[in-house]
């Protein structure tokens, strides 16, 4: 088998990513409207593709800038497809797993989603 590690700044939508009390409220505001409707928001970070798994951080300014965002990381054992979906300048991979869907865009995105299709289907 393979190495398996690709490492991309991405950017994942988090559906409960809610601004700090700290952001003025024009800025709160904006965001809110930037909102991706009922989903939720693209928080900047980088994915972690692994034998072990998929994982999302969130980059220090997100952080700072949204309430209580934590890691995201789904094991191999739990996702059932990837795809690319179409995205203005950089394509959006769908990870389909046991809790839902978990969407993050990045340049190369065909090449991710095929790997992480690859992977599920090896021996």
């Amino acid at each position: 088998m393979p190495t398996l590690s690709i490492r991309k700044l991405a950017n994942a939508l988090i559906p409960d990513a809610t601004p700090s009390a700290w952001v003025p409220g024009v800025a709160r505001t904006a965001v809110e409207r930037l909102r991706n409707g009922p989903r939720g928001l693209w928080v900047g970070g980088r994915i972690d593709l692994s034998h072990d798994g998929v994982s999302f951080t969130p980059n220090r300014l997100n952080q700072a800038f949204h309430v209580a965002l934590e890691v995201v990381r789904i094991p191999f054992a739990d996702i059932r497809s990837a795809r690319r979906e179409f995205g203005w300048v950089t394509g959006i991979v769908v990870i389909e797993h046991k809790g839902g869907e978990f969407r993050f865009r990045c340049y190369g995105a065909s090449r991710v989603a095929a790997c992480i299709s690859e992977h599920l289907n090896e021996p």
